[in-house]
């Protein structure tokens, strides 16, 4: 019992931290797409194909319902790997392009934050999942040590030729 106690306050902080760390690094993410924080130039995947306007506000609506997809739990794994690869291609074009390498290891960290998130995510919401299935299947089985079967004999001497039977051999 207490053991159950523990692996279920295990299984709540893992959570909890996955929640929270999910929470911390599409935050990142959603101010990115806002345009409140400089980060990765999202706009550089979309501009060879589109004006440069029209492929910033479609990219930052891409990045926007991507970190809501993480967020809500839809399709969480490929959103954060289809934001990773958002995020990271123009970081590591722009560190070839003469770019700040701190500013690339920061994107790196945060696509390493995502992606370990993510996957932590789906490992807590199966815990979440499988411990809500335990508490729906519980059984209650009352054990009487007097009672006896119905197909035990009522003379407790009816097998013992057989067991004299088994010692002698």
């Amino acid at each position: 019992m207490l053991e159950t106690k523990k692996a279920a306050a295990k299984s709540r902080d893992l959570i909890e931290a996955s929640t929270i760390t999910r929470l911390l690094v599409v935050s990142f993410f959603v101010a990115l797409s806002l345009g409140l924080i400089e980060g990765a130039d999202i706009k550089l995947l979309a501009t060879p194909f589109l004006p440069e306007n029209i492929a910033l506000l479609i990219m930052r609506a891409l990045v926007l319902v991507l970190c809501v997809m993480i967020l809500v739990g839809y399709f969480r794994k490929p959103a954060a790997l289809i934001l990773a690869l958002i995020v990271f291609w123009p970081a590591y074009i722009s560190l070839f392009a003469g770019g700040d390498v701190s500013a690339f290891w920061r994107d790196l960290a945060l696509i390493g934050g995502l992606i370990m998130s993510a996957s932590n995510g789906e490992k807590a919401d199966a815990i979440e999942q499988a411990e809500t299935e335990t508490h729906h299947r519980v059984e209650v089985v009352t054990y009487t040590p007097d009672a006896k079967k119905a197909d035990e004999p009522n003379d407790d001497g009816a097998y013992r030729e057989d067991f004299n039977l088994a010692r002698s051999v």
